[in-house]
């Protein structure tokens, strides 16, 4: 019971920090200055079939987010056969002035086909509260099918809330590359 507490005053917080932002913040992104963590594949003519953005960060209302990390954790308890757990590791920044919250549930994963993925809640407790210019890590954990090799990874606070007349502000992120 105080997990879930706390976890809701969490994403009350972080709602409510996202919900004041001015809207003429928009999506910002930077790249990371070790290219080589970023995977690219290109074909004979040059041109870049797939790119991988991990080790990107994006901006969004003062939070800088990276992804860190993309990886497949062997877990006796989910169907092993057609499926595989996913760990995500993200870096996040408080780039503004006041704390903010974060916690896994504003992150969302789709496969390719854009079926969003099953949360794993069991070991999804990445809930804390970021002071001005501190950093935090965490792990958000999905089910996702074995045979998937693309994924997109998305932080939509908005999508939490259900808010109707707030303007959706997400970001997006392409996982490819997923390591054992």
């Amino acid at each position: 019971m105080k997990k879930i507490i706390v976890t809701l005053s969490i994403l009350a917080t972080t709602l409510s920090l996202a919900g004041c932002s001015t809207g003429e913040e928009a999506e910002t992104t930077s790249s990371s200055n070790d290219t080589s963590k970023q995977v690219q594949k290109v074909d004979e003519n040059n041109k870049q079939t797939s790119k991988s953005e991990l080790n990107k960060e994006k901006i969004m209302g003062g939070i800088a987010i990276t992804p860190q990390s993309f990886r497949a954790i062997q877990d006796d308890s989910i169907n092993t056969n057609t499926d595989q757990l996913v760990k995500v590791t993200v870096n996040v920044k408080n780039n503004s002035k006041q704390e903010t919250g974060i916690s896994s549930a504003p992150f969302f994963l789709k496969n390719k086909g854009g079926k969003e993925l099953q949360f794993y809640g069991e070991l999804n407790e990445f809930g804390t509260i970021i002071a001005p210019g501190k950093s935090v890590k965490g792990e958000i954990y999905y089910i996702a099918d074995k045979a998937a090799t693309s994924y997109e990874l998305i932080y939509n606070p908005s999508a939490v809330t259900n808010e109707k007349n707030v303007k959706q502000h997400k970001l997006i992120w392409k996982l490819e590359g997923l390591t054992k």
